[in-house]
């Protein structure tokens, strides 16, 4: 019987990678103990009680859990390796392209690792695709945000004192977060128009109802996985030319643009920003990463001497916390239900993709390098 572990999150995440129909769901089809630390569901209003009634065992504390399980389950908290000795497989969500301090401490102990921020972009992994249920979260509260900040109302409305006209919004990014964020932005009212340098996303913004703003020039790569890639300068050069003209007139501009194990795509010059109308707002989602707007800071908002207002948040998943455990424990149990059936299976491309460590040895391809030589 495989014993699986779930860690409660630290700091600003409160998300519970399993729930209680989780556990139950895979209490049905395969033969397995769940162990939950204690308090796991506390911050969205899940009580132990509620897990145990799931057939779950409630673990006093990480150390307790870890020595008892042989999976570990978390969405981005990795325990001090000293709390075990024996093997130990951990699975997580865990940023490695950007950020491989989670690997480090397994380094070199006997574990494996997987990180679901490694799955590949196929039929068969969508159900597991934590990434595109964080991203669709993300873009919808980044809109809803940047609306309440807004001192203009977003919708056309019409009274006594006049007509008020609609908000312009400008979406960078037509990924999964920027498509949420133009479906809310039209639901709310806005005139919207989106930026990507992928083509192909044209036609998935206008189906939604917004103007694509054409580019042409962009290096598309179909080994991206769907992902933008880098482009060059001069092709840059010329998105900031046409982006300039548009942002100059917007009241609300959402940033969504990333690539993968790399800093994000600088979008919007500074220039750009101090011709911007004050009371204007950007919401810079790549902001971990470095940013798409040349004056946002990581984590803070700040307002520019012209009266712009860059949000730099990096914690709107914790503000939709329940619905993100919702969407993110049905991915978990979809790649938990394929490793417990092809975790002997060294060819599958799943957990290939995946894993990161192999008995505590770097056996990812596109982290092997860089982490070793850390």
């Amino acid at each position: 019987m495989k014993r699986i572990g779930i860690l409660k999150e630290e700091g600003q995440q409160k998300i519970a990678v399993l729930l209680p129909e989780n556990i139950k769901q895979l209490k049905e089809i395969t033969d397995v103990s769940v162990v939950v630390e204690n308090g796991l569901g506390d911050a969205i209003g899940i009580s132990d009680s509620e897990y145990k009634s799931a057939g779950a065992i409630i673990a006093l504390n990480s150390k307790e859990l870890i020595q008892v399980t042989d999976i570990i389950l978390s969405f981005s908290r990795v325990c001090d390796s000293e709390h075990f000795s024996e093997h130990k497989t951990f699975i997580g969500f865990f940023d490695v392209l950007n950020d491989f301090s989670s690997v480090l401490p397994l380094k070199k102990k006997n574990t494996d690792m997987y990180s679901l921020g490694l799955l590949p972009r196929t039929t068969m992994a969508q159900s597991m695709d934590v990434l595109s249920s964080i991203a669709s979260l993300v873009g919808y509260k980044a809109v809803l945000l940047a609306s309440s900040l807004s001192s203009s109302t977003v919708p056309m409305i019409s009274g006594a004192g006049g007509t008020l006209r609609p908000a312009k919004v400008i979406i960078l990014g037509a990924g999964v977060a920027g498509l949420q964020a133009i479906a809310t932005a039209k639901r709310l009212g806005a005139i919207v128009k989106a930026f990507d340098v992928r083509h192909a996303s044209k036609s998935d913004v206008t189906s939604l109802g917004a103007e694509f703003i054409e580019v042409e020039g962009a290096i598309d790569s179909a080994s991206a996985g769907g992902y933008a890639v880098e482009q060059s300068k001069d092709y840059l050069n010329e998105v900031n030319k046409v982006l300039d003209a548009e942002m100059r007139t917007a009241d609300i501009i959402i940033t969504t643009a990333k690539i993968p194990g790399k800093r994000a795509p600088l979008l919007i010059q500074e220039e750009t920003i101090l011709n911007m109308k004050s009371g204007s707002i950007i919401v810079d989602l790549a902001s971990e990463t470095g940013g798409n707007s040349a004056l946002t800071e990581k984590g803070i908002t700040i307002t520019t001497k012209n009266g712009v207002r860059i949000v730099g948040t990096t914690d709107l998943l914790a503000d939709t916390a329940k619905s993100a455990s919702f969407v993110i424990g049905n991915n978990f149990t979809s790649f938990l239900k394929h490793y417990l059936k092809n975790h002997v299976n060294e060819e599958d491309e799943i957990l290939r993709s995946t894993k990161v460590l192999t008995n505590g040895i770097v056996t990812s391809e596109r982290l092997v390098e860089e982490i070793e030589n850390y």
